[in-house]
């Protein structure tokens, strides 16, 4: 991705290239209007739920004195007889006049907090982004006490809320046991690549390998993009697994210049352009890590999951040592995107990621694995701006990489705001008060026709897979700030 030598500025004319092809390859990602319900594929008539990706500095930026007030802070509030928890988020990198984190009240009501000054220890915060659920106006105040304590203060139109909170603090437990041991496995694309930098910033998390699978690129050409892009941030020792270039079961797949674009490593600074990493194969590299590993791993897929149904199949007993699986893909109660790059296509109900493999698809979610997705559905609810990746930049030289990747998106497409699919996911993975998930009974359609790749909703089916449809944007886009900005 990026070299040592290389500096924030202007995108080089090869990422200008790439991010052209990229605003075809991801206008797709807009809902259009929903389908009619097929006859042959029953889904449960369930209304959807309601809203509640250039160069890299040579210096990393110097690290700014954090906020008296941030961290995540919890308790009850009292407005008259009305009881009510309450939760805030304040950043690290929290400045007057700046978005600096979150409050979540368990009327329900949430939003953003703006700071807009301080007088004598008492800091005055504006609410913005409210949900639909809040009602009233008025302004809150957060004082830190002696004790250690945060005194919380909010008066408006709706008479005076008062509550003192307590900062949540990690769980007690050694450095190791909080470690999630985790695979992470993409098809070579920007906001795959983008929820892997998520991850290279966590401490929480041990990355135990990277694997790339077929989809938006060649496995054998992106893995090792992946390499130099690892090596170059200082993780040179993760295995990395390259896939089968091609599905179980025939497919479409994506248009070979999509995957050319990303042989390129879309246009981004390649380093260490001229080293070779060792590659394993992707399945045998996923049963040797869940086999060898003492506590059961994590799984996460952002891409078709023909690499994980090789695996099942070569090694079904390694289901015994994963902890869970998370996913992004499919559309359970929307249209799907296949039809974005096949404009002709009559199939408007699959994501990519199901359609580009259904058979391994199929025997992913019949494999009896504790699932969590994350579908188009929850996806297209959350978008960034660069106001959002400015504040990324805090952080070092891996956050200023991935605020580079979404910047270019942006500007690619014209847009002022995009979706982070992959990355959104990773967080959610990490973070499951993010997003309210159901327990569905899902399948996927492998038979040749227009619905092929469709995940469709059993309602008479035993629930196999835990699905998110109602995430927190305001608290998603606010926990990447913390994320990134506070990464080294």
């Amino acid at each position: 991705m990026q070299s040592t030598n290389l500096r924030r500025g202007n995108p080089s004319t090869a990422a200008v290239s790439a991010g052209l092809i990229l605003a075809f390859l991801l206008t797709g990602c807009l809902s259009p209007a929903k389908p009619s319900t097929p006859t042959l594929h029953p889904v449960v008539a369930t209304q959807r739920p309601s809203q509640t990706p250039t160069q890299i500095p040579t210096q990393i930026p110097t690290q700014p004195i954090a906020f008296p007030l941030s961290g995540t802070w919890t308790g009850n509030a009292l407005n008259g007889s009305l009881g009510m928890q309450v939760t805030i988020t304040i950043q690290a990198a929290c400045q007057v006049g700046a978005v600096c984190g979150t409050y979540d009240l368990s009327l329900p009501c949430s939003g953003t907090f703006t700071l807009v000054g301080e007088a004598g220890g008492v800091y005055e915060f504006h609410a913005g982004d409210k949900t639909a659920t809040c009602s009233g106006e008025g302004r809150d105040y957060l004082q830190l006490l002696p004790d250690g304590s945060l005194q919380y203060t909010s008066r408006g139109d709706y008479g005076e809320t008062t509550g003192a909170l307590v900062r949540k603090e990690p769980t007690p437990t050694s450095e190791a046991a909080q470690r999630i041991p985790i695979i992470d496995d993409d098809d070579g694309s920007p906001d795959g690549t983008s929820a892997l930098l998520y991850l290279l910033t966590q401490s929480s998390v041990d990355l135990k390998a990277v694997g790339i699978s077929y989809g938006e690129a060649h496995p054998a050409v992106y893995i090792q993009h992946i390499g130099r892009m690892l090596d170059n941030f200082g993780f040179s020792n993760i295995p990395l697994g390259a896939g089968q270039d091609g599905p179980i079961s025939a497919s479409d797949g994506f248009p070979e210049w999509i995957r050319q674009a990303a042989g390129t490593f879309w246009g981004w600074p390649i380093p260490n352009a001229n080293k070779t990493y060792p590659v394993q194969n992707d399945a045998d590299l996923i049963i040797s890590v869940v086999k060898q590993s003492p506590v059961p791993v994590t799984l996460f897929f952002s891409g078709p999951f023909t690499n994980l149904a090789l695996a099942l199949r070569k090694a079904p007993e390694i289901r015994d040592n994963i902890a869970a699986l998370y996913m992004m893909g499919g559309a359970v109660y929307i249209p799907g995107n296949v039809h974005d790059f096949y404009p002709d296509s009559a199939n408007t109900y699959a994501d990519w990621n199901p359609y580009s493999d259904p058979q391994a698809t199929k025997e992913v979610f019949e494999s009896g694995l504790k699932m969590y997705l994350i579908p188009l559905d929850a996806t297209n609810q959350v978008q960034i701006s660069k106001m959002d990746t400015s504040q990324w930049r805090a952080g070092g030289r891996i956050a200023n990489f991935a605020a580079d990747i979404y910047d270019g998106l942006i500007d690619s497409t014209g847009k002022q705001n995009f979706y982070i699919w992959d990355l959104m996911a990773s967080e959610i993975m990490l973070n499951h008060d993010l997003c309210g998930f159901q327990p569905l009974h899902l399948d996927v359609v492998t038979e040749e026709g227009d619905h092929i790749g469709q995940t469709v909703v059993v309602p008479t089916g035993e629930p196999n897979i835990n699905v998110c449809l109602e995430p927190n944007a305001t608290l998603i886009k606010q926990t990447l700030i913390d994320a990134f900005s506070s990464s080294r």
